[in-house]
C-alpha cells in the first residue's frame, strides 16, 4: 500500500507539472505575441531598438522551447 501511495503521489506530481507547463506555455505565447506586436509597431516607425545584451529575451525563448518540449512529451 505504501508503494501505491508513492505511485499516486508521483502521478499527481506529473499532472501538476503538466498543468503548470500548460499555463507557462500560454503565458509565453502571450509574451511572444506582445513582442511581435511591439516589433511590428517599431517596424512601422522605421526604427527597431533591440538590445543585444538583453539576456531576458534569450531566457524567454529557452522557456518557450522547454514548454514546447514538455507539451510534445505529453502526446
Amino acid at each position: 500500500m505504501v508503494h501505491d501511495d508513492k505511485v499516486n503521489n508521483l502521478k499527481e506530481s506529473i499532472k501538476n507539472l503538466n498543468n503548470l507547463s500548460s499555463i507557462e506555455k500560454k503565458n509565453l505565447i502571450e509574451s511572444i505575441e506582445m513582442l511581435w506586436l511591439n516589433a511590428s509597431v517599431n517596424k512601422k516607425k522605421n526604427q527597431v531598438n533591440i538590445n543585444i545584451d538583453d539576456n531576458e529575451n534569450i531566457l524567454r525563448i529557452r522557456q518557450l522551447l522547454a514548454a514546447a518540449w514538455s507539451e510534445d512529451l505529453k502526446e
